[in-house]
């Protein structure tokens, strides 16, 4: 599936795939903080799913010994 862009009303997708095209690697709480998208692993899953684009999932591991989700592309 070739990527496409998300139509204009999806801002939310459109906001977290232009931080990731620039590079971004973002956490549930980057996201939030940033960009006010709560629900981060369902918007990744939507561009992946929905829209082609390949969304990386990969572990972070905190100084606080926490793990947690970061989605780049």
């Amino acid at each position: 599936m070739t990527p496409t862009m998300p139509p204009a009303e999806c801002k939310q997708l459109r906001v977290l795939l232009k931080a990731m095209l620039c590079g971004e690697r973002l956490t549930v709480l980057s996201a939030i903080s940033k960009y006010g998208v709560y629900a981060l692993s369902q918007r990744c899953g939507q561009l992946s799913n929905e829209y082609g684009w390949p969304v990386k999932k990969d572990w972070l591991h905190l100084p606080s010994k926490k793990v947690v989700r970061m989605y780049s592309l």
